[in-house]
């Protein structure tokens, strides 16, 4: 019996609904940061610029791998809810940071020009 057994089938289905809404959501946000960090106005002028935008670049594309996982796990009922609950809550906490992070990288960029 798995827990989702005592979960009505359409509240199952709405829930699983919401979170993969939430995931394309920030599938989304990561293109949007990537798009930034493409931005000439972010143009790496040092070989440590240079070295911390490819690390970023590969933190998105990462980001953005692992939701595209999780969406296709949660579509195809692979994944219980709960675990993907927690897995989500996790992507969004690492999507915090590293916004955070791009940002802190776009002034550094934006100091250099």
């Amino acid at each position: 019996m798995t827990s989702t057994d005592n979960i009505p089938r359409a509240k199952r289905s709405s829930s699983s609904s919401s979170i993969i809404q939430s995931l394309e959501r920030l599938n989304k946000n990561l293109l949007s940061l990537k798009t930034k960090l493409n931005s000439y106005i972010c143009e790496p002028k040092t070989i440590g610029l240079y070295q911390k935008m490819e690390s970023l670049k590969k933190h998105l594309d990462d980001m953005h791998g692992n939701n595209t996982e999780l969406i296709s796990n949660l579509r195809s009922r692979s994944m219980l809810l709960k675990e993907g609950k927690v897995l989500v809550q996790q992507q969004f906490e690492a999507y915090k940071n590293l916004e955070l992070k791009v940002m802190e990288y776009i002034g550094m960029a934006k100091m250099h020009c």
